[in-house]
């Protein structure tokens, strides 16, 4: 039941700060787009393999939830001020930075690259620095 849904914890997204972090520390990569024998292949994003940690340790600590309306946040004024702005991110509350997870994740799986994009602007490295003083 999607009233039962335990709170988000911030503790399993708090190493993802450093390794985010990291000099040199590749988020993901673009795949595909070549042809041959006629064939295209549309190109695609690759999640590293620690983006994709990241990606499964918001479902498994409930960031990302079911009962947010992912695409109405995403079209709101909430959405636009966090998204690339550390200095919102590092203030906001566990409930804002649900909205902000689940409308990224979320939203990647329709727009290829969101991830990559939100990581590429500061938007997750700041993410993953708030849940490290959170966690705290």
């Amino acid at each position: 039941m999607i009233g039962r849904l335990p709170p988000p914890d911030p503790a399993p997204l708090a190493p993802f700060a450093a390794i985010f972090d990291t000099p040199g520390f590749a988020f993901g990569s673009w795949g595909g787009g070549g042809s041959s024998d006629g064939v295209v292949e549309m190109p695609y994003s690759q999640l590293s393999r620690e983006a994709g940690a990241f990606v499964a340790a918001a479902y498994a600590a409930h960031w990302v939830r079911p009962d947010i309306a992912w695409p109405d946040f995403a079209a709101g004024p909430d959405y636009r001020a966090l998204r690339g702005d550390p200095t919102r991110i590092a203030l906001a509350d566990a409930h804002r930075l649900a909205d902000l997870l689940t409308t990224l994740i979320r939203g990647d799986r329709f727009n290829e690259g969101l991830l990559a994009s939100a990581f590429d602007d500061g938007t997750l490295p700041a993410v993953a620095r708030r849940m490290a003083l959170l966690a705290q």
